[in-house]
């Protein structure tokens, strides 16, 4: 593996038909991807949790979650 490459690892989850025409239509209209989309919103429940450091809260621009 190269130095500084991340190594991935994928997460299925399973949506219904309504909630997956919005998310789509919510990344598409701000230019990102679902998977993006999905981490940002992991991260941000992570944080409202307190299992992210200050460091990383600070990074995503978040204190609390409820940003």
């Amino acid at each position: 593996m190269q130095a500084g490459v991340k190594k991935l690892k994928l997460i299925v989850i399973r949506v219904d038909r309504r909630l997956y025409d919005l998310l789509k239509k919510v990344v598409e209209a701000r230019g990102k991807d679902i998977s993006s989309f999905g981490r940002r919103a992991i991260k941000k429940e992570l944080t409202r949790l307190n299992y992210l450091s200050d460091e990383e809260k600070k990074a995503l621009g978040l204190r609390d979650g409820n940003d």
